[in-house]
């Protein structure tokens, strides 16, 4: 097995047993097992060209274009404000987490292996994430008329997991691009460097991002308080990428398609009729295409 680990894998497994042997203190306090590790004795691999993949503004398009239904609206929503992780994205509830005006998501729990759990993977990470009115108007037509529940979630009403959407939408959407494999930190790592191109203040991209702050004057700056401000930089930095159709895209309208072939469309693959096999021809005899030339 450790012959197939990465190096980052390895490292993350090691540091793991690290903490395990740090927890065990005495009645003071004080470590009861002290260790000095040593990376170089024990031959631990570097982590070196760390595999990350990420994607372009053109790729985002193209991977909104071949989505469909509620993909298009959690990719557009990882890639295009925040940036959020998709556990994030994946608990938000439509009564509890957005502002009335959509404009505004209120980030308090995540989702995880089909369980909502009230809390974030870092304490930095209870945030408000403000979008732009291109991807608010996008999430009002997804949303419609619905008024609470998870705005992800599967046929049967339960929640989206991540390996679900991983398997059935964005791996297979990567791999018909010939799009480097990735998951959903894809997104992120997109929403990061094109905040990186922006003038946005440094404090906004930490807040949004779920970061602690890297400088103790941030601690004193407010700004992210004033919503106002926000949204106005939420509005001045935009997606970062065109979505299919323009400004008046809706995700759920963009063909018509009758209800009863829709599941077939997203399957085509699993048709017998999708790639007929020629009529069989009898020992020795001829196609008709040859009949001419005989």
């Amino acid at each position: 097995m450790a012959a197939s680990l990465s190096p980052a894998s390895i490292r993350d497994y090691s540091n793991i047993v690290r903490a395990v042997v740090a927890s065990a203190v005495d009645d003071n306090g004080e470590e009861r097992f002290p260790r000095k590790w040593n990376r170089e004795f024990i031959d631990a691999p570097l982590v070196d060209q760390q595999r990350q993949p990420s994607t372009t503004s053109a790729g985002m398009s193209d991977i909104l274009l071949f989505a469909c239904d509620k993909y298009r609206l959690l990719y557009a929503l990882l890639a295009g404000c925040g940036p959020m992780r998709a556990g994030e994205a994946l608990g938000l509830e439509i009564d509890k987490h957005f502002s009335e005006d959509f404009r505004t998501l209120y980030i308090v729990q995540k989702a995880k292996r089909g369980i909502i759990q009230p809390y974030l993977k870092t304490k930095n990470g209870r945030r408000e994430v403000d979008l732009c009115r291109q991807l608010s108007e996008m999430l009002r037509d997804c949303i419609g008329n619905k008024h609470s529940g998870l705005p992800f979630h599967s046929s049967t009403g339960a929640q989206l997991l991540q390996s679900n959407a991983l398997s059935d939408s964005l791996h297979p959407i990567l791999d018909y691009m010939a799009h480097e494999r990735g998951g959903f930190n894809i997104f992120r790592r997109f929403r990061i460097t094109h905040l990186e191109k922006s003038d946005c203040p440094e404090s906004l991209k930490h807040f949004w991002s779920g970061h602690a702050p890297k400088h103790v004057s941030e601690r004193y700056v407010k700004l992210t308080k004033d919503r106002d401000f926000r949204l106005m930089w939420a509005e001045r930095i935009g997606l970062g990428f065109e979505l299919p159709g323009g400004q008046s895209w809706a995700p759920w309208a963009t063909i018509a398609v009758p209800k009863s072939d829709v599941s077939d469309l997203k399957r085509w693959w699993t048709r017998r009729d999708s790639n007929p096999r020629p009529p069989r021809c009898e020992r020795g005899a001829l196609p008709a295409e040859l009949l001419a030339h005989e």
